[in-house]
Parts: structure tokens; C-alpha cells; sequence
């Protein structure tokens, strides 16, 4: 009996050895990549964590240099105060004058101020509305304006009535326009005078032409305005918007390590007094 005992013990000693072994190793394999997934993703939640935080930022400082155009008083080159634990610096461009040209921003010429354009839409029936595109010399222009294009942007959902402009005889152009879509659905009708014939000319005697049309639609009247191109060089695009146009960078940093977080870039119009966004960038690091 204490032989087969004796066996028995020596038969079963050490068999769950190998398998603990085998478990410690595999283990070791599992746990090591696991633990690294693990760290990677939490660095990556802060990193998100981080840009989102310095996004908002430095949404902040342009908001507060859009104060300080919209009051007039000298722009800040940093907030005073951390924002979500970011230290934000702002700078300020000036471009210079620009105008808005068939959904386009364009460089104001040196001459610039001496035509003006204005667009009016008044309903004249229930979603019909007459549209007024307004092209005046001012009295210190010199010399006579040759003008080679006229144009307007209808408000979204609007369309111009085919054949309304051959309805009003004193029309720059009584012509079928050309009819295109800027990036937000709206329709830029453009009126492009040929050479030959003359085209129309601005001068002392008679300063004021006007180009009337119809648009038929539904919703707000809001987005439209006019433009003009002049054939002379010194003057060129004239928009019914135009203004100083400024770019705005403004850039969040960690003040504990020192490391940008993100980067805001917007591009504005000063016109009036009234700010017009034109672009907002956001350029996490």
C-alpha cells in the first residue's frame, strides 16, 4: 500500500507546472501589448482632448480682435487670462480694400470711389420682385467710365424671370444674361457688353445708368448685392460690398510644456462698421 501511495504522488507531481508556466507565458504576451493599447489610447484621448480644448481657445481670440475691429479700439495681441488652461496670441493683417465681385473677393482699384453700384429688390407681386442694379459716376471722377459688365447675386431660392430684361427699353442691356451658381446655390446673373458694338459709356452729362430685371422666388431677401467691371484699369470691379479685408491668426499654447495646441485663422471684411466672415480655419497641431 505505501508502495502503489508512493507512485501514485510521484505520477501527478509537477503536472499543473507546465501548465502554469504555459499561463505565465502567455500572459506575458497578452499583457504587454494590451498595456501598450491601452497607453496609446489614453495619450491619444489627451491629445484630442488637447486640440479640442485649444481649438476653442483660440476661437476666443479672434472672437475678441472681431470685438475690437467692431469698436474700434486697438486690437489685443493676447488674451489677458488663460482660456480652458491655454494661453491664446493673437496677430492682425490688414490687406487693404477689397470689393466683392461675383462671389468673389477682388482688390479695390486706385480709383475705385469714383462709381458706385447699389441693388434694390422691391416686390412688385406675390413672389415676384423687381431688381435695380444702380451704376452711378461720382461727380470727381475724371474722364468718362466705359463699362463692361454688370451683375448681380440673387438670394438663394431666387431665379431670374427669362426675358425681363428686354422689358425695360433704358437698360445697360436688354440681353439674355449669363446665369451661373456660386458655392451656396445662388444665381450670379452677368450682363457682359461687347466691343463692338460701344459699349456704355458714364459720363458728366448723363452719370446715372440702371440694368432692371425680375426675380421669382420664395424666402428671405438676404445675401444679394450688385456688382460693375469699368474698362478702364484704374478702376476695374466695383462692388456694392466693399471693405477692409483682415486676416486673423490666433494660436493656442500649453503653457505648462509649451506646445501649440491649435491654430485659428479667419479671414474678415470690415465694411461700414459690419464684419463679414469670409473664411474660419481650424488647424489642430
Amino acid at each position: 500500500m505505501a508502495g502503489l501511495w508512493k507512485q501514485i504522488v510521484r505520477d501527478g507531481s509537477g503536472q499543473a507546472l507546465p501548465l502554469v508556466l504555459a499561463l505565465l507565458a502567455l500572459g506575458g504576451l497578452v499583457i504587454t501589448p494590451c498595456l501598450s493599447y491601452a497607453s496609446t489610447t489614453l495619450n491619444a484621448g489627451q491629445i484630442v482632448e488637447e486640440n479640442v480644448r485649444g481649438g476653442l481657445a483660440a476661437d476666443a481670440g479672434v472672437e475678441d480682435v472681431l470685438w475690437c475691429l467692431e469698436n474700434g479700439v486697438p486690437n489685443h495681441t493676447s488674451l489677458s487670462e488663460t482660456v480652458n488652461r491655454m494661453a491664446v496670441a493673437m496677430q492682425v493683417e490688414e490687406k487693404g480694400t477689397y470689393t466683392l465681385f461675383a462671389g468673389e473677393w477682388v482688390g479695390a482699384r486706385h480709383h475705385s470711389d469714383w462709381l458706385e453700384v447699389t441693388g434694390n429688390m422691391t416686390e412688385e407681386a406675390p413672389g415676384v420682385y423687381k431688381y435695380t442694379i444702380t451704376v452711378t459716376r461720382q461727380p470727381e471722377t475724371s474722364g468718362n467710365i466705359t463699362l463692361a459688365e454688370v451683375g448681380a447675386r440673387l438670394p438663394v431660392d431666387y431665379n431670374y424671370q427669362p426675358g425681363s430684361a428686354a422689358s425695360f427699353g433704358d437698360n445697360l442691356s436688354i440681353e439674355k444674361p449669363d446665369d451661373t451658381l456660386d458655392g451656396a446655390g445662388a444665381h450670379l446673373i452677368e450682363w457682359e457688353f461687347p466691343t463692338p458694338p460701344p459699349r456704355p459709356q458714364l459720363d458728366e452729362d448723363n452719370p446715372t445708368r440702371t440694368q432692371i430685371f425680375y426675380a421669382t422666388g420664395e424666402g428671405d431677401l438676404e445675401g444679394y448685392y450688385s456688382w460693375v467691371v469699368a474698362q478702364r484699369e484704374d478702376i476695374d470691379a466695383v462692388g456694392e460690398i466693399t471693405g477692409t479685408v483682415y486676416i486673423i491668426t490666433a494660436t493656442a499654447t500649453d503653457p505648462g510644456d509649451g506646445e501649440i495646441t491649435a491654430t485659428v485663422v479667419a479671414d474678415v471684411m470690415m465694411s461700414d462698421g459690419d464684419i463679414s466672415i469670409v473664411s474660419w480655419r481650424i488647424n489642430p497641431q
